[in-house]
């Protein structure tokens, strides 16, 4: 039942209980069950009126949370999507929950499909190690350094520097760089 039907059925309730009540006015009976009955129908009626009330208010309230909300999973989302270095929220298993704009470009694959996927894919070296290091970091209290070996879609494999940070059991977080190459000394 919705609360506009609620409504419905609450204003013609209280029409039906006016006119018995008028009517009974109307012809004076004294019987005391009569007057008894619609007095706690009144009471009963006044009641769902104010329950009524409340859901309304509580509806509005639902609503304006709501809006709240999804305005912050928007400035998250913005936040998240723009930022520089590459993202990457997996589960322990490495599927990947959320992915930045970066870590697409990074992956060379659009955000939409990276969704879904395991990071370990993308890992050039021996999968199950990295999968492996991955339940490590998930296990361990605060973040977790890692050196890998990617290959992203359709280009050569570059190496990257992972931190990886578990928040809680369920997911990891990942920031991804290129590995900074040494300067060749010589060439200075």
């Amino acid at each position: 039942m919705t609360l506009d039907s609620l409504e419905l059925q609450l204003a013609s309730a209280l029409q039906r209980y006016n006119a018995l009540q008028r009517r009974a006015d109307a012809r004076r009976e004294p019987a005391a069950v009569l007057a008894k009955t619609l007095a706690e129908l009144g009471t009963a009626l006044e009641e769902v009126r104010v329950a009524q009330e409340q859901l309304i208010e509580s509806r509005a309230h639902i609503e304006r949370l709501q809006d709240e909300l999804r305005r912050e999973a928007d400035k998250y989302w913005r936040l998240f999507d723009s930022m520089p270095d590459a993202y990457v929220v997996t589960r322990p298993d490495s599927t990947i929950l959320e992915v930045n704009r970066a870590a697409a470009q990074l992956f060379n694959v659009s955000q939409r499909f990276l969704v879904g996927k395991t990071l370990s894919v993308f890992v050039c070296e021996d999968r199950t190690r990295f999968l492996v290091a991955t339940e490590r970091a998930a296990a361990q209290d605060g973040p977790h350094d890692m050196t890998l070996k990617l290959r992203p879609r359709e280009r050569a494999p570059l190496s990257v520097e992972a931190r990886v940070s578990g928040g809680d059991s369920q997911t990891l977080r990942w920031l991804l760089r290129p590995a900074v190459r040494p300067r060749d000394e010589s060439s200075l």
